[in-house]
């Protein structure tokens, strides 16, 4: 029955990741339909551009459903991915119903975990100006720097990580937090902006 229910789980995951055009590889788990938005193939040949990159481990596990994490998921994974953009996803992580905005780089490490509802954005989506913002091409205005997110990292539900933040081995970030700066390795960091709780003392 186990060895029934792998296949399934397996054939099932592959159904997804394909209806979902997620690149599927060994292990996936993937419940559910997720999204991953590009820009138009069209718009992409108009203006010579190529498609953005997502890069996956093995092990990955990808939850969905509204009923798929124990505290509930306010929306299926979705990862937007601008042309040079890519997203590296190490071996064994788990994304619960979260979004991944990548117009440079996000970088997450192995063994990492991402709880329900969480916001990694490696831009700044808008400019700061008024002036900047009523322009036709303001985003070329718009700042972007990239995210690394580094081994057996534990980011609480509904967390914001913001561009240009790297964040250490071993961290943990509280439910809710905005994190802006650096974590160190091994650190707790809750609130808004995020500050240092306390240091992982047995990592």
């Amino acid at each position: 029955m186990r060895t029934l229910y792998h296949i399934y789980i397996h054939v099932l995951s592959r159904f997804n990741a394909w209806r979902s055009h997620f690149p599927f590889n060994e292990g996936m788990v993937m419940d559910g339909r997720c999204y991953v938005w590009q820009p138009h193939w069209l718009l992409r040949l108009l203006r010579h551009q190529h498609r953005g990159t997502i890069i996956v481990g093995k092990d990955f596990k990808c939850l969905n459903h509204f009923s798929s994490n124990l505290i509930g998921l306010i929306q299926p994974c979705m990862f937007t991915v601008f042309p040079k953009g890519v997203i590296s996803i190490g071996d064994h992580v788990g994304i619960s119903g979260s979004t991944l905005r990548c117009s440079h780089r996000i970088t997450i490490g192995n063994h990492t975990i991402i709880g329900s509802g969480c916001l990694i954005i490696d831009t700044d989506e808008h400019p700061l100006s008024a002036s900047d913002r009523r322009m036709p091409d303001y985003y070329s205005q718009t700042k972007s720097l990239p995210i690394v997110i580094g081994d057996d990292v534990f980011i609480g539900a509904r967390c914001i990580i913001t561009k240009g933040v790297t964040i250490g081995n071993g961290a943990v970030i509280g439910a809710g937090s905005v994190v802006t700066r650096d974590v160190p390795p091994n650190t707790i960091v809750a609130g808004n902006p995020a500050r240092i709780v306390k240091q992982i003392e047995n990592p």
